[in-house]
């Protein structure tokens, strides 16, 4: 029984699909499956929540899908460049033709009405003592989560597109909101923000055992937190960005920072029913053998909270980790190479050596001179101008960097499981067994989310088994969130120490020096807006790479076309004598233009709906 109300659960949201109208939403209509319907749904409390169980699988989930949305930006590539990915890369989509993982229009909006049909049905459904749903308490947690999850799809439908309808009740082929324009940002901010309060004061500020990945008070507070910074972002808050529109203020107000600061810190202060915070960062150290002597690791044990994190299901870090597969090895197969683990194609996200040049020395010195939007620049021989203040040497590029540059990758002469990484080109036309040829190839690999104490190699491939969790939330985001909004908020020159406060937590984590020792160090001014923007923008770039933060906020900070146009990757030719020489090579010349910031509504809908406006340059 347990698999014929799945089925019919996710029947009904296919019918959200498949069912035409005015603005291509569809409608639950009444479905069966077997003896089940939607009045039988809703009639009885186990099904009921299996219901919402099943709108909890629409939340994007980056690491299921082999490639992350990361390898559409600076930081990524996919292995096989041919497929959804390549197509972002050369701007090869519109509004009639989307790469199927850009699709999420008729996803999100399934989501949004299949929370609106639970939340019409749920008040009414009766108690059941047997059932999971065995009080009113519970009946109506679960309405809260409901609310919360129609607020959170919204809310990414505003990253993606902007302002888009906003639609609270199920839909009849008659009912006149099929035929909704877009609503404003107003609207959309102040329903977001509105739905997450109410949710928030109504969730547990936990959730525990087999509920630990459904959502809470605190959740609520975070996709509040991430909208309001991403409204008040420079794609939409500022005075060039044309008149009010669904993707646009109209003009600039430093307030909109301020309101997305004070949204961050209740996130950073929030506190459980007992008074107790509720998040924290995870730090732990671990001795220095940690990982024995068949993997590298030259950082410092200090920072080995950060590794931990990807790791360990239950954290104080994660506000919403989403382990849908559990206990698995199914992640490191997708990032390690082929040759090594013996398995065929693999290694479909690769890191780009853009993304391994912002990792700071350990002692806080950028490697390589970059420009206000942090892209290196270049010499006569389109190398990366080296910051002579750090010391560094472009024939050591992986000496003495920051920890988290070794926990984030892999690189020629690292090893894993006793295999070395060997990713080079000799100059007598061989090539090291972790050279991608004929794929794509940028000379490293992705090592972040795996945990090499736990998964080995031999000769049957990938062996043991982790708690994979992707981060849908997590609190160094709102750390991170607050920073920048508060410095934002600032004028120029101010004193921002509070901004500072929250940078340094997450450089102690990391073992790296505070803010104040870093813009010494370099002759930085912590009172500058600009400098300290570069600085954040930077450490939110390592913090939360792969993470699905990166893609959208280079278009939320509108810096797509300075930044994502040349990816380039890090060539290792092996000379006879055995030593190495490393050069940075252009990988791949990208398309990015204005238009790209924001996703083009489908056709379908312009076309059907009159009222439907299109983004801009689609």
């Amino acid at each position: 029984m347990k698999t014929s109300i799945k089925k019919l659960t996710y029947f009904l949201l296919l019918l959200t699909l498949a069912s035409c109208t005015k603005d291509g939403a569809g409608l639950l209509d009444k479905a069966e499956s077997g003896d089940l319907n939607e009045e039988r749904v809703f009639t009885n409390a186990k099904y009921t929540k299996e219901f919402l169980t099943d709108i909890y699988r629409r939340i994007p989930y980056s690491w299921d899908n082999n490639v992350y949305l990361d390898a559409c930006t600076d930081d990524g590539e996919s292995r096989p460049w041919w497929g959804w990915v390549n197509n972002v890369h050369v701007g090869a989509y519109n509004p009639t033709s989307m790469p199927d993982k850009f699709k999420r229009w008729a996803d999100y909006y399934a989501a949004i009405r299949a929370c609106n049909l639970f939340l019409s049905k749920i008040d009414n459904v009766p108690i059941d003592p047997e059932q999971y749903m065995n009080s009113v308490e519970v009946r109506d947690r679960l309405k809260y989560e409901a609310v919360l999850l129609r607020a959170y799809f919204y809310a990414e439908l505003v990253r993606w597109y902007g302002s888009v309808p906003l639609i609270t009740k199920v839909l009849t082929r008659d009912s006149p909101e099929l035929l909704s324009g877009r609503a404003s940002l107003a609207e959309m901010q102040k329903f977001i923000s509105d739905e997450c309060d109410r949710a928030a004061a109504n969730l547990p500020a936990r959730q525990t055992g087999s509920d630990y990945m459904r959502v809470t008070s605190g959740m609520a507070k975070a996709v509040k937190a991430r909208v309001m910074l991403h409204l008040a972002s420079p794609l939409f808050n500022s005075n060039t960005s044309g008149s009010e529109s669904p993707w646009s203020w109209g003009g600039y107000d430093a307030n909109r920072w301020l309101a997305a600061a004070e949204a961050a810190k209740a996130v950073i202060d929030h506190t459980d029913e007992n008074g107790a915070p509720v998040y924290s960062l995870v730090v732990r150290t671990e001795p220095n053998n940690y990982f024995g002597t068949r993997v590298t690791y030259p950082g410092s044990m200090k920072a080995m909270g950060w590794f931990n994190v990807f790791i360990t299901r239950v954290n104080t870090e994660y506000i919403l980790g989403y382990a849908r597969k559990g206990l698995t090895n199914e992640l490191d197969k997708w990032q390690l190479p082929g040759a090594m683990q013996r398995s065929g194609d693999a290694s479909y996200t690769l890191p780009t050596y853009n993304y391994a040049a912002c990792f700071e020395t350990k002692d806080g010195y950028p490697v390589y001179q970059t420009d206000e939007y942090g892209v290196p620049k270049l010499d006569g021989n389109g190398q990366f101008l080296v910051n002579a203040a750090s010391g560094f040497d472009p024939q050591q590029p992986y000496a003495n960097r920051d920890s988290r540059f070794y926990h984030s990758l892999w690189y020629n002469g690292s090893m894993f499981s006793g295999i070395t990484f060997n990713p080079w080109r000799g100059e007598d036309g061989s090539f090291g067994q972790e050279f991608l040829n004929g794929y794509a190839h940028t000379g490293l690999f992705l090592r972040k989310f795996m945990d090499p104490k736990n998964i080995s190699i031999n000769n049957s491939g990938v062996q043991g088994q982790t708690n994979h969790s992707f981060p849908v939330y997590r609190f160094v985001e709102m750390l991170l969130n607050y920073a920048e909004a508060m410095n934002e908020y600032l004028p120029d020159g101010a004193d921002r120490s509070e901004a500072i406060a929250a940078l340094d937590k997450i450089r102690a984590r990391a073992d790296m020096p505070s803010v104040a020792v870093t813009f010494a160090n370099n002759g930085w001014n912590p009172a500058s807006q600009a400098q300290l923007r570069k600085f954040i923008r930077n450490e939110r770039r390592i913090e939360l790479a792969f993470e699905d933060h990166r893609f959208f906020d280079i278009r939320r900070w509108n810096i797509g076309e300075q930044t994502q146009k040349t990816v380039y990757e890090h060539d290792i030719l092996k000379k006879a004598d055995g030593s190495f020489v490393y050069k940075i090579l252009v990988w791949e010349r990208r398309v990015f233009q204005q238009k790209h910031n924001l996703l083009p509504i489908p056709q379908s809908e312009v076309n059907n709906n009159p009222n439907m406006q299109q983004n801009p340059g689609w």
